[in-house]
């Protein structure tokens, strides 16, 4: 059975009603402190109906995306695709802030541009992710698990995560960053706690919805304002302040906020996602059977990695 949404839009001077299948327009102006603008259409959405809500979650009850941009598309997206992507090819998505034709054709129109700018600051960073849950609310998945651009991920090992968690409960698996944060939120101050987003993080459905009020392409950059950091700590705090849900920690998530050469090569197997960095990547020099790749090759070891996972891939017989 489909689950399908019903999404209203408004305008300055129409209000449409639409089953939708796809994401809101993307094509909103840059955003700014204030509201982004009273043309760009709001979506919102309620679920209808339920499905596949028996049995356990498969692949294609996740929405996997990595968000990224333009400037990194050679050093940072193709290791992904060239890998792990393979794996998970119709469940993942990549959202940027410019068009690449290439790739998109590589990844068979998997290519996402939010059209939000290019710039590391908070207003841009809010309305990519912001973007990428209203695609996320849109596609009718159980679980969104976002990652960026420096992320290996085991596909096979994040459906067994999400599978250890009832997904029609409210539930965010990440890693903690830090053991709280104070947020001088609207002249108050709150605490909070956030899954480090370098690390990647799930959410499921029913908490996602009721993200809603703080979220999506236009309001997300609103509240990264009120909050006063960047949006994977808002997301944090949406969730364990606003709406007092805790964080569901784990220990299979990895960002470059560790030492990833410290890794047990022997439990990479058991990962579900693996950073990189410079000078912090994975160590599998000593691992036994692991074919190793020249750093010119595979800067970020995720090749060397991938094929110590999945030595049969095709990618591993060069």
């Amino acid at each position: 059975m489909l689950r399908r949404y019903v999404m209203v839009l408004f305008g300055m001077s129409c209000v449409t009603v639409v089953l939708i299948h796809h994401s809101a327009n993307l094509n909103c102006p840059v955003p700014t402190r204030k509201r982004i603008s009273t043309n760009c259409t709001e979506a919102i959405y309620r679920d209808v109906h339920v499905s596949n809500s028996d049995g356990p979650s498969t692949l294609d009850d996740i929405y996997i995306t990595v968000r990224t941009s333009r400037k990194f598309h050679e050093s940072r997206v193709a290791p992904i695709v060239q890998t792990w992507f393979n794996l998970a090819r119709k469940q993942t998505y990549i959202f940027t802030d410019g068009d690449d034709d290439k790739l998109n054709e590589t990844t068979g129109g998997h290519i996402i541009n939010t059209h939000c700018g290019q710039e590391y600051n908070r207003p841009h960073l809010s309305c990519k992710t912001g973007t990428v849950f209203d695609k996320y609310l849109a596609s009718g998945k159980k679980w969104w698990c976002r990652f960026d651009d420096d992320n290996y991920v085991n596909p096979p090992r994040l459906v067994n995560l999400v599978n250890g968690y009832n997904w029609t409960q409210d539930i965010c698996i990440g890693k903690l960053s830090v053991p709280s944060y104070t947020a001088n939120y609207r002249g108050r101050p709150e605490i909070y706690q956030f899954a480090h987003g370098g690390a990647g993080c799930c959410i499921s459905r029913p908490l996602a919805l009721k993200m809603q009020p703080w979220c999506g392409r236009e309001k997300l950059v609103e509240t990264t304002e009120d909050v006063g950091r960047h949006e994977d700590c808002t997301l944090g705090f949406i969730i364990t302040n606003r709406l007092k849900i805790d964080l569901t920690l784990t220990d299979l998530l990895h960002s470059t906020r560790e030492s990833l050469r410290d890794l047990n090569p022997g439990t990479l197997h058991e990962q579900v996602s693996i950073g990189q960095g410079p000078g912090n990547t994975v160590n599998l020099d000593q691992a036994k059977n692991a074919k190793i790749f020249s750093h010119d090759v595979d800067p970020t070891r995720f090749i060397t990695l991938h094929c110590f996972l999945y030595p049969t891939s095709s990618i591993c017989k060069a």
